[in-house]
């Protein structure tokens, strides 16, 4: 067992092996310990922003998934999004990919059903706390440029565009954002972060109009 100490007042018992076999960051980390100090406690003080994205991560650990329960808690799309930014920032790719995927359908949810206006209102309401999270702290050279995958349709015609490679959890929220762009341009949070955050206001613009529509394939991935 391991000693994880998160800020100052977060401390945490956990498996080594559920760290070593999860993570590539965590397993240099143990390793260093067994090596130089041999007290079996790790502190990530300055690593670790957000404890409840490491107890999801735990979570994930143990049993190859976390829950978040996306109907009674309103921060839902705010928590996946600092998972994702901690499975990024720890190289968890599994992880990262799991927490996309319940975002996606979080918002997927929210539009389609009809009878669930008020969670389309709260995505909207947290939406504007979640896009620094993102934007501050993913790398993505090529915001404002068109994701792989999408062509232009107007009319009769259809049009190619050259594409490339884009965050997954940026197009989540900038597809999300030009489909409720109408509500949303009524929100004075969501107008700052479009002034504070110009690579998503760049993205948002991507979706705006005729690329608007939201939709998934089902299984939790975003058609672009």
């Amino acid at each position: 067992m391991y000693t994880i100490k998160i800020g100052e007042d977060k401390t945490y018992f956990v498996h080594s092996e559920a760290l070593r076999q999860t993570s590539p960051v965590m397993k240099k980390h143990v390793e260093l310990e067994m090596k130089e100090k041999e007290t079996k406690t790790i502190e990530f003080k300055d690593m670790v922003d957000n404890d409840v994205a490491f107890t999801l991560f735990l979570q994930f650990s143990y049993f190859g998934t976390y829950g978040y329960d996306d109907k009674e808690k309103e921060n839902a799309l705010q928590v996946h999004a600092l998972v994702y930014v901690f499975a990024e920032k720890f190289e968890v790719l599994e992880l990262k990919a799991i927490a996309l995927k319940k975002a996606t359908l979080l918002c997927s949810n929210a539009i389609d059903d009809k009878s669930s206006t008020s969670l389309l209102k709260v995505l909207q309401f947290i939406l504007p706390e979640t896009v620094p999270i993102i934007y501050s702290s993913t790398y993505d050279a090529n915001a404002g440029k068109y994701p792989s995958a999408l062509t232009e349709k107007s009319g009769k015609d259809s049009i190619s565009i050259p594409t490339t490679p884009r965050d997954g959890f940026r197009m989540l929220l900038a597809k999300f954002a030009a489909h409720n762009i109408e509500s949303l341009r009524k929100n004075e949070s969501f107008m700052s972060v479009l002034q504070e955050q110009p690579g998503f206001a760049a993205d948002v613009l991507l979706f705006t109009g005729v690329s608007a529509t939201f939709k998934t394939d089902g299984k939790g991935t975003l058609e672009l």
